[in-house]
């Protein structure tokens, strides 16, 4: 109890209630325990709010000593749950996440064929409580914890008798485990091969007669189990791209979906606008960033991303060291406005107006080369007066082929 308390508080040790809690955890993790052994630990009710991401979830998080439940209840029945599971499935499994699914998926769509790809309807939502607690039974034969399984289960609905909670952990593991089903019927009747399933996402490879065949067949095993088929899938050629888990497999690429894409750009743009404002640290930046594209490097899309991240303004701000980036748009403003000192000042050191200059805003006096981005534009003369710093008069071509020197006569194309 007291080893699922330290890893329900991982990220969240600057909460409340998790504070409190760790405070007297041995005191908590006794009481916990008490109750279980004597059948009367009752889970809470749940917090809900609403997320985005791309489409609107109603996420409903336990409280955190009932997450600590659902990390032991997890920690001892999770490797019976593990022991039947199948290799086809990708999901609540150690080694066995998101980018193995699509390295495998990956893998199998080089040979080309057909691929078929159903989705569970409102999966969590429409879970009968009935189906999980007849498949528990039959893996499970001690009484007290099918009990707890029962007030776990009975603490939640989306409707009556139905629905798993989004955002608890046990809902991935059951639901996880309710699906192991459909992997063995995949394997004993289809005999198909090339099959993987993320959750509820099923991914199937083979020839088009083969696969008309388990989209016809597959809501009738879905009904046994009180749920059913969203539409009638996608079925199309290797070629065309299988969509799956955000991106889109091809038998010699990876895209990122084009929803994948508009929702990394809004986020990006937020981080940006946070940076810009002085609200997140380069630390903080930092992580965020690793976060956010993480997912996207797996997608053979570096030239998108280097011209998402391309127009950036978080460089120039953090380059500045100001708090917000309207105070370097004016100072941009007036920098090219700003006196020029005289030669002999220089030894003294910069003034701390200039120092608060980004490298490229302004020529430096002084300097006998600038950097190479603005060599082009801003090089120096060599034949500058190196006491006054003045460029002498350049020559205008006239028709004839004469040069006359600004503000001086003609000259002869022979004369020195």
């Amino acid at each position: 109890m007291a080893r699922a308390a330290w890893r329900a508080a991982q990220g969240k040790r600057d909460r409340s209630e998790v504070r409190s809690f760790l405070a007297n955890l041995e005191g908590n993790c006794a009481e916990m325990v008490r109750d279980v052994m004597a059948g009367s630990y009752e889970f809470g009710t749940y917090s809900a709010f609403e997320v985005r991401d791309p489409k609107s979830r109603l996420i409903h998080a336990p409280a955190f000593r009932d997450r600590v439940m659902h990390h032991a209840l997890m920690e001892v029945t999770g490797p019976v749950l593990e022991r039947g599971a199948l290799a086809h499935s990708y999901a609540c499994r150690a080694g066995f996440g998101q980018h193995a699914a699509l390295s495998q998926a990956r893998q199998w769509l080089r040979r080309g064929d057909w691929f078929l790809k159903l989705d569970v309807a409102k999966f969590y939502d429409s879970l009968p409580h009935e189906t999980v607690r007849r498949l528990l039974a039959r893996r499970f034969r001690e009484r007290r914890l099918l009990a707890l399984f029962d007030r776990l289960l009975d603490s939640y609905h989306h409707t009556p008798g139905r629905g798993l909670p989004i955002g608890a952990l046990t809902s991935q593991y059951l639901g996880n485990f309710v699906l192991d089903t459909v992997d063995r019927w995949v394997k004993q009747s289809c005999r198909l091969t090339r099959y993987l399933r993320y959750m509820d996402d099923m991914l199937f490879i083979s020839d088009r007669a083969h696969l008309n065949r388990v989209r016809a067949e597959m809501p009738g095993v879905l009904s046994e189990l009180g749920l059913r088929l969203k539409g009638d899938g996608v079925l199309n050629r290797a070629e065309c791209g299988a969509p799956f888990l955000g991106l889109v497999l091809y038998p010699d690429r990876v895209r990122l979906h084009r929803q994948a894409r508009r929702r990394l750009r809004r986020k990006w743009k937020a981080v940006e606008k946070a940076a810009v404002c002085g609200r997140l640290t380069e630390g903080e930046l930092q992580a965020r960033t690793e976060a956010l594209f993480a997912h996207a490097r797996f997608a053979d899309d570096a030239a998108w991303r280097r011209t998402v991240c391309g127009f950036s303004r978080i460089g120039e701000a953090l380059e500045l060291g100001v708090e917000s980036f309207p105070a370097r748009r004016l100072l941009e403003q007036h920098g090219q406005e700003l006196p020029l000192r005289h030669p002999q000042q220089e030894q003294g050191g910069p003034s701390q107006q200039e120092q608060r200059l980004p490298p490229l805003l302004a020529p430096r006096h002084g300097d006998t080369e600038m950097p190479p981005d603005d060599a082009p534009s801003r090089a120096a003369d060599p034949s500058a007066d190196e006491t006054t710093r003045k460029t002498p008069p350049q020559a205008e071509i006239h028709p004839g082929g004469t040069e006359k020197a600004c503000g001086g006569a003609a000259t002869g194309e022979g004369e020195p």
